[in-house]
């Protein structure tokens, strides 16, 4: 069994907007909409949870009936913090699929803002935990790094780089027996699964993502969004679930 867990439960204040911005009106529809959409068409994806804002939960409901979104199985409150959202989600996957009679589902996290994610990617994260055990999506920079500390600069090699995306796929046990050794140990504030594997020094297995798997934060991303929707509509070749990069 393979279980989506799409996080939207936090407010988007960088994106200065007065609603959430997994709420945000794309060619109408919501953002969160487009995410779920590829993982609702996905042949590997048994069932999706959804962890929301409590105030925008029942709005999330109403923007799934209206996509005609049928694997939604749970949608739970989110935490004050990212990392408390994550694990609420987790439980209620956990609770589904002992529910269904499965003990040790894979999971897959993912944020609701990053809607261009494709069906290759996550059939790629799945086949890689299940050989490696996990799977982290990143991304290849293209830009030059410098990071500067006291007054001293140093000049990063970007080829030895990534930048950590999502999907972020797991064991269900295994994350999920993670996340509880954070709360045991005082630790609260991960931003999400993969810091939480680096500061436990828990190995990874990397999967390379395309570069148009955006996560929305600032309103420029909104516009980059809109374009690259437009350029699937213009070209009249990609449909959802959007495998505009391969």
């Amino acid at each position: 069994m393979n279980i989506a867990i799409i996080t939207a439960g936090g407010i988007g204040s960088r994106m200065g907007n007065k609603i959430p911005k997994q709420f945000i009106d794309v060619n109408g529809k919501p953002i969160i909409a487009y995410t779920i959409d590829t993982f609702e068409r996905h042949q590997l994806i048994d069932a999706i949870v959804v962890v929301c804002l409590k105030e925008w939960m029942e709005i999330a409901r109403v923007a799934m009936k209206r996509n005609y979104v049928n694997k939604v199985v749970r949608v739970v409150e989110g935490g004050d913090e990212g990392q408390q959202s994550i694990y609420n989600g987790l439980l209620a996957a956990r609770d589904y699929a002992r529910e269904a009679g499965c003990d040790n589902p894979t999971v897959l996290v993912h944020d609701a803002v990053r809607p261009m994610v494709t069906t290759k990617l996550i059939t790629d994260c799945i086949n890689a935990t299940a050989t490696h055990g996990n799977a982290i999506v990143v991304a290849q920079p293209t830009e030059t790094f410098i990071i500067e500390n006291e007054g001293q600069r140093q000049l990063l090699d970007r080829d030895k780089m990534h930048i950590v995306r999502a999907p972020q796929c797991f064991r269900l046990n295994d994350i999920l027996q993670l996340h509880e050794r954070a709360i045991a140990d005082g630790k609260t504030d991960f931003r999400d699964c993969c810091s939480m594997l680096c500061d436990y020094d828990i190995p990874y297995h990397m999967v390379i993502g395309p570069t148009t798997n955006i996560k929305i934060t600032f309103p420029s991303d909104v516009i980059l969004f809109r374009s690259l929707l437009n350029y699937i509509e213009m070209q009249q070749v990609f449909t959802p679930p959007y495998d505009l990069i391969n």
